[in-house]
């Protein structure tokens, strides 16, 4: 996805690496208690990231 996005000019939010970093800050559970489902804090996290990335 990442050479995909370089490619083209597309915006890319790597996820993997920000809910990574998020879940070094605390429990991974509170972003995504099923390890891949993001919980309401998870999806807040993504929001906020997509809007610094596209505003």
């Amino acid at each position: 996805m990442r050479e995909l996005a370089d490619k083209y000019g597309a915006h890319l939010l790597p996820a993997d690496s920000m809910f990574t970093e998020l879940a070094a800050t605390t429990e991974p559970e509170h972003w995504a208690a099923d390890g891949v489902h993001p919980t309401p804090a998870g999806h807040a996290a993504l929001a906020a990231a997509w809007l610094r990335l596209v505003a």
